[in-house]
Formats: structure tokens, sequence, C-alpha cells
């Protein structure tokens, strides 16, 4: 860098500071007075559960804690659950065989990987292993992982005594002989007699290359071995400091590098025994006896070990043993404390180049607190995660790389101080951003632009830091304090500085009203939230509290699509309680620092060049061509065919609800095919659209998060609607129609970054503005909620109808533990109510047929049933026991 530079830097830092405002500039002195050496960001980490019990007083039902603890994982988006495998003793005995309870987690779970911890693999045959571990990959649909282990214990060799002696060199010759025939490769072995039988597995694996990791202890051979096979690790800490784990991993990724893996893609996974609880000292106090106990069976079975190979324990006092080692191990080498005291052995774990904490959590905990550790435990994970959505699946393929946080002109947006926008400042708009000033700009203003979220709230609620709570949030994110504008035609953002724009909770009471209509009053208190407009110089955003009684709330939540989709509503809920519960406590927040929209927005814009938009383009012009008009159903008789010139946007919701029977050949059929609920169902809608309309070619909208390079807290509008263009043949079965759909889906999230509007553009550029353009149904499928408690209140998702439909119409499907359910939200100007509920019967009496007997062909589906699947609020309500439906997620 020459000295002009230097001085051109310097004058360009000097005017910045100079612009500050004396607060600004206490401020920033504050923050650079506690900031401590620079260091580069943070490794993201992986959280999974790791299962490896002493269950000595848990004989009665041994596997309810696995199973409950493993779909809670599921639900909470952890990476993974381990099983071991353990012969012979109350410590681990209970998992003999991993691959037994794989099956079981396979048909239990639906995102999270079931993986081996370890698999002992001088005890198995290689086909065997494949054999099995392939069931267990098309149970699941392709989630399976297997860490291989050389063995320990004499005594579990009784079933295999001859591989013994051998068993380190065995494993590591055996290890490429499961890759190959995990691939489909021919490999001999011997038979009976002198012959060679060369086996070919069934059924096929659905994951090409299976994930595999090597178990290491603190031998750095290990390392080296797995590092040249291109495996995984899995490691723990006991035994083992982090900077001697830190040169063993960089031993690892030197071995990778040298023999042709890519250096970084390889997963080191800890094991840590973990227990959450806010207050850190309560936690390790609960956790004494538990891992005590826990670590007594350790111990007697080393002393087992050892006693098998003639060596002599030395007679310790084992209660000193367990003292010292419970101190040690509690602070030092576990996750058992409160969210805030585990975050130094995870950043430490996380410099040492970790990527996953495989949480051990089944050492004597009681079943309940065990959930509320990982309840807290999930909110840890948000700060680690390296992506919002994605449930990440360890495999031959990268991971996918979170957004950077720079700006165009290099500046890191991690830090507090360059992240926050000064007052005044303006951005371009993002890209779906963008779709949405066009397409809002088109239409006239009001609340089909709008996205209403609510809770109800149950618990000692003090309103007034809920407030501070808000106005935290708000200055923290620079979306939320944004208002939009245009300057020679060109769209922008205004990004107010933090403070610089009201930021009130408006309150309501309903207590006056009688208590048997006090949820009607409330319902309609949020539905004109959700409708009232916006000032469009102030950002679009508006809260509302209403009382309905002695700790009992609802929080409506008001936002103009341009600055939120779900997962932000998500996230901002999500930050605006762990906020309050910090104000509650008096301390401040333990949040990631926040990337701005803009600067995700700058970055964004600038992958799409240099051709990936085209290359993506590509193969939607081979996808649409000689596409008809989309369709949808029937319209109204008094319309003559003809839609109204300009749409008022009013809407209405009609619901329908699924037997339990139903839902379960639904999730049944779709393991077995391999395929989504959301497959199945939407080739049921497909078959009753073009039965309904004659139609067989359809396109249809539906809208994907579009997070895979975003940060997890990341507030805006990232939601992009995918194409899906569906031709159904009357004479092919509905199992032969799911084979197709599963192949449209999969291309069309393959090639789901093209911008919607870019869509539009290309395949619809004199489209009529009043109508969205390339699909008229838009379809979804998601998972219901369960109520969450957060900082002592117990927090369920409303649903709240704003009675618009900014589109024709909209179906929407939820998953419940109670039985699927879902909704059609239309337009009123375009659709009579009678043939919304008439479409609804024939989707519903479809779908349960199809998937009661998908050998049925399309064309020979019952349209027509007994069973009544239109339902009314009131009775849906009513089914799922709670006052309230699910939140809407549009």
């Amino acid at each position: 860098m020459t000295r002009d530079t230097t001085g051109d830097l310097r004058g360009a830092l000097r005017e910045r500071l100079d612009a500050l405002s004396p607060g600004q500039r206490a401020e920033l002195a504050e923050r650079l007075r506690g900031r401590k050496a620079v260091r580069s960001p943070r490794r993201p980490l992986r959280f999974s559960l790791f299962y490896f019990a002493n269950t000595a007083g848990d004989k009665d039902q041994p596997y309810r804690f696995l199973m409950e603890t493993a779909r809670q994982a599921d639900r909470l988006g952890f990476a993974a659950v381990w099983t071991p495998e353990r012969h012979f003793h109350d410590f681990g005995g209970i998992y003999p065989n991993p691959s037994v309870l794989g099956a079981a987690l396979a048909t239990a779970t639906e995102r999270v990987q079931i993986r081996a911890g370890s698999l002992v693999l001088p005890l198995h045959h290689p086909v065997r292993v494949v054999e099995d571990w392939s069931v267990i990959d098309n149970l699941s649909g392709g989630r399976v992982g297997v860490s291989f282990a050389t063995g320990w214990h004499g005594t579990d060799f009784v079933l295999a005594p001859d591989k013994y002696a051998d068993r380190r060199a065995y494993t590591f010759d055996t290890i490429p002989l499961v890759q190959r025939l995990w691939r489909g490769e021919e490999v001999g072995f011997p038979g009976p007699g002198d012959t060679q039988i060369t086996p070919h597995i069934h059924p096929r694996p659905v994951t090409p290359e299976l994930p595999v990791w090597i178990t290491c202890s603190s031998n750095p051979d290990t390392y080296r071995k797995a590092g040249r096979l291109g495996a995984n690790i899995l490691t723990g800490l006991i035994g083992t400091e982090t900077e001697q784990l830190a040169a063993h991993i960089a031993l690892y990724r030197k071995e990778r590098a040298a023999h042709g893996h890519d250096p970084e893609s390889g997963t080191v996974s800890v094991m840590l025994h973990t227990y959450l609880e806010e207050d850190a000292a309560a936690a390790r106090e609960r956790c004494r006896e538990p891992l005590r106990e826990y670590l007594r069976g350790y111990l007697e079975q080393q002393s087992d070990m050892l006693d098998a190979s003639g060596a002599d324990a030395g007679g310790a006092d084992i209660e000193a043993q367990l003292d010292f080692a419970y101190e040690r191990y509690a602070r030092q080498t576990a996750l058992i404390g409160s969210p805030a005291t585990v975050r130094g052995l995870l950043d430490r774990l996380a410099d040492a180049g970790v990527d996953e904490a495989a949480c051990l959590v089944d050492f004597g905990i009681p079943l309940e607190q065990a959930q509320r550790s990982i309840d807290l435990l999930a909110g840890v994970q948000e700060d680690y995660r390296e992506a919002p959505d994605a449930m990440p699946a360890v495999s031959a393929a990268s991971p996918a790389v979170p957004v950077i946080p720079e700006d165009s002109n290099g500046r890191d947006m991690s830090d507090p101080a360059a992240a926050s926008a000064p007052s005044g400042t303006s951005a371009p708009l993002g890209i779906d951003q963008e779709r949405m000033y066009r397409m809002q700009k088109a239409l006239p203003p009001g609340p089909a632009n709008y996205v209403t979220t609510a809770l109800r709230i149950r618990g000692p609620l003090r309103p007034a830091l809920i407030e501070d709570a808000l106005r935290t949030v708000v200055a923290r994110h620079e979306v939320l304090r944004t208002a939009f504008g245009e300057a020679g035609g060109e769209p922008f953002q205004r990004i107010g500085a933090p403070g610089e724009f009201p930021v009130l909770l408006e309150r309501f009471d309903v207590t006056g009203v009688a208590p048997a209509e006090r949820m009607r009053a409330a319902r309609e208190i949020r539905t004109e939230v959700g409708r009232r407009p916006f000032d469009p110089d102030l950002p679009p955003l508006r809260l509302a509290l209403i009382t309905l009684g002695a700790e009992d709330y609802q929080l409506a939540a008001v936002k103009n699509h341009m600055i939120t989709d779900w997962v932000s509503f998500t996230v901002f809920l999500k930050e605006l309680f762990t906020v309050y519960g910090a104000l509650l406590q008096g301390r401040t927040p333990d949040l990631p620092t926040p990337i701005p929209f803009r600067v995700f927005a700058e970055q964004e814009r600038a992958r799409l060049r240099g051709g990936r938009l085209d290359d993506q383009l590509t193969y939607w012009d081979a996808q649409l061509a000689g596409a008809p008009e989309p369709v949808t159903f029937p319209l109204k008789a008094a319309l003559g065919g003809e839609r109204p010139a300009q749409p008022s946007f009013a809407g209405h919701r009609a619901w329908m609800l699924f037997p339990e029977q139903t839902t379960k050949q639904l999730n049944a059929l779709s393991r077995a095919q391999r395929v989504t609920p959301f497959m199945t169902a939407y080739t049921a809608l497909a078959a009753s659209l073009t039965r309904v309309t004659g139609e067989p070619d359809l396109i249809l909208g539906s809208p994907t998060a579009n997070r895979d390079r975003a940060p997890d807290s990341l507030l805006g509008l990232l939601l992009r609607p995918m194409l899906l263009r569906t031709r159904l043949r009357p004479e092919q079965t509905f199992r032969s129609a799911l084979t197709d759909v599963r192949k449209i889906v999969s291309g069309a999230l393959s090639h789901a970054e093209v911008p919607y509007q870019a869509m539009v553009d290309r395949f619809a550029p004199q489209h009529d503005t009043s109508w969205t353009p390339l699909f008229k149904l838009r379809y979804l499928f998601l998972r219901w909620d369960d109520p969450v408690t957060m900082s002592g209140l117990r927090l369920s998702p409303l649903d709240t109808d704003p009675k618009t439909s900014l589109y024709d119409s909209t179906l929407t499907l939820w998953d419940s533990r109670l039985g699927a359910f879902g909704r059609f939200e239309y337009a009123l100007d375009l659709f009579d109510h009678d043939m919304v509920v008439q479409s609804i019967e024939t989707f519903s009496t479809m779908l349960a047929a199809a998937v009661s007997d998908p050998d049925l062909r399309i064309g020979d589906l019952p349209d027509t049933s007994s069973t009544r699947y239109h339902v009314d609020e009131d009775e849906l309500e009513a089914h799922l026991g709670s006052e309230a439906l699910t939140q809407d997620r549009s």
C-alpha cells in the first residue's frame, strides 16, 4: 500500500469520525475499550444428540428417552442423532445394535440424520453392514451416517473372537470395502468351500456415498488414517485438552489435502456431556449425582476391561475418583451450565477446528429436565449454525457458504460500529424486495401486502419490558427501521438510525368483555390491526398487545411483506422474547451480531452475476417451453370467464381436516416412495385440479425460503416463488406419478436461485399487472408448531385472518401430531364459497384414496366420498384442543 493510499484512507476515516454525534462517539469509544484483540470469524458449529447411557435405573422403558428426545431434536433442527454399539454391561448395554435403533429412529423422524456412533466394524461382515444401513437409508429418505470403531472390550469379541487381535488393521482394511459395496461396485468374498461369491446389495441405498466417520481417541495415527481415507472424525475430550485436539485436527486436515481430499470439508464431531439450565450453578449441582453414577459405570467398565487383560486397577478409592472426575469434567470438558457459560468451551472447540458438538444427553437426567435442557441448547445452536433452515447432512457435497459479513467496500459487517447505518442511509432494494415493490406499486395499497403473525402468551408477562425489548430488536436490525421511496423512478430503501423512528407497542384490553367472547373480541382486534394502513414515510412495522385476563395475552405483529417473510418473523419473535428474558434478569442479551439486509442483498446480486443467472434460466427455458396459461379452479359464474379489471384482494378462508388414518398413510407412503409429504399431497392436488379443470398441463407456485447462504439472524424478504410444472396422465398410477413429481420438485429446487421477477420478465413480459403472472394457485406444506416456553412464558402461535388474498388461491397444509389439516385462502372476487368447499372435498377424497391405494390410476381416483373433509374454524379448533390455529406463513 502506498503512502498516498494510506493517507486517503486515513482522511476518509477522519471524515466518518467527524460526522459522528457526541453520543455516537462515546458509544464507539466504549466499544473499542471493551474489544479484545481482533480474531478470525468463529467457525460454525453444528449440534447433534448423542446416546451412550448407563441405564441401571431405567429398565421399565429403556427407549422412551431416546425416542422422545430424538423427535425433539428433529423438530428443533439438530444435525443428527447418534446411537452406539455396546454389549454386555449396564454402561450403554441397551444399545447392542445401532442399525436396529437406527431403523426405529428413521421412521420416527423426518429431517435429522441417523448415525451410528460407533459401529464396531470387526464384529460385523461388511455385507451385513451395507444391507442394514441401506435399509435405514431407504426408511429415512437418505439420512444415514456411520462412524466405524475398532473395538475396545475383549468381552464384546465373543461375537467375533478371531478378529480381536487384528481388529485395528481389519477395520481400516474393511472400510474401503464397505464404501465400494455401498456404491454398488462388485466385491468378491469367500463362500462355502473354495467358492467366491459376489453379492448384490438390496435395497440399493438412497445416498450415493455413505458418510463415514472414524472414531478416534488421542492416537494421532488414527487421525492420519482418517485423513487419508477422506473420512470424518468422531472423538471426545476425555483425556484430551483442546490444544491437543487442535493439533490432531490440523494433522487430519493436512493428511486429507495430501491424499486428494478437500481439507476443509471433513467433519470433526466431538462428544460432550450436555445439560443446560438458566442458572449454571443449579445445572452443575443437578448433574452431580447422575453424572457421578454415569462415570461410575464408565470406571467399572474400564475395570472390567483391565481385569480381562490381567492388569490391576490399583485399588483406588472409587468415590474420590468420582468426585475429582466430576468437578474437572463438568467445568472443563462438558457443556454443563447455562447457555452463557458453555459458550467458552464451544468457542474454543470452534477455534480448534471442530465442526460439530455431539451432545451426550442420556446420562441419568430425567426426561422432562433433559427436554428443557435440549430446548435451551437449541437456542445456543442458533448462534453457531452455518445456515438458517438447513438440516446439515454430511455427505460428499460441500456445505453451503453463509453470507460473508462485508459490504462492497470491504467493511466488516460483523463489527456493530460498521454494521450500524448512519441516519438517512439509502440503499438499493434487494432482489425480492424489488419484485414485491413492483407488485405493490401496480396494486391498490392495502392489507393484502401485509403479513400478520400472532402469539398467545400465558404467564406473568411484563408489558413494559416487551416494549423495551421491541426497541432493542428494532435497533439491532436495519430492515425494521427501513422506509421506501423512489428517486428518478428508481426505488430505494431509506434506513433510519437506531432510535430515529418511533417504536410503540399498541395496547388493547378485552377483560371487560364476557369471558366466552374474549377470544372472538381479540381476534377482531388482530384483524383490525392487520388491515390498518401504514404511513408510507415510516417503517411498515406494528405490534399490538391484547390483554384477555390475568397472565393471558395475545401479541400481534404486522409487517409489510417488503421487510419480512415467515422465517424472518420466527427470528424476530425469538429475538424479542430472548431480549425480554435478559431484561427480566437484568443482564445483556446474548445475541449474534446481525448482518444488515442491505449487505446480504448486495452480495446476492453480485453472486448472480457472471452467467450464473443465465445458466439457471436455461433450465427454465426448457421446463416452461410450450406451457399453457396457468389455470385455477372455476371462476364465479357471474364473471362469465373474465377476471375483474381491478381486483379488490378481499379474501376468505375455508378449512379442511384429515382423519388420523389418512395422515398415517400419507406419511407412510411418502417414506416408502422416498418422497416428502409435500410431494405426495401436491400430486393429489395436481390430480384434483386436472379433474376439475380438464387441463392436464399445470403450473403451480410454491414459495422457497431462499436462505441457503443467509445467516441465521438475518431479517428481511428472502421468500421466493418457485414454479412447478406438472403433466399427469390419467392412465399412470399414483405411485408412478409420485416418481415424476419427485423429479419435478427436485429440479425446481435445484434451479430456485432465479429471482421470480427475472422469470416474469423472461416468460410473461406483457402480463396483466393486476394479477400474479406465471401461476394462479399457490401451495405450501408446513409443520405445525407446538407451543414453546421462553423466559417463563408459554407461547402458542395464533392464526390471524386479515380477510385478504394476494393470490387467486393458496392451499396450505399442516402436518400435526393430531392429524393433517389445511386451508384454502381464496379471492372473493373470483370464487364462490360453495365451489371452494367442493374443491376441498374433491382434493381430499382423491388424496385419501391415493395414499390408501397408490396403485390406483390417476384417472380412476374417486372424487366423492361419504367422508366430510371441510370443517369450520370452530370444529378445527375443537379437534386441535386449542383456542387458536397455527400462525400464517405466507
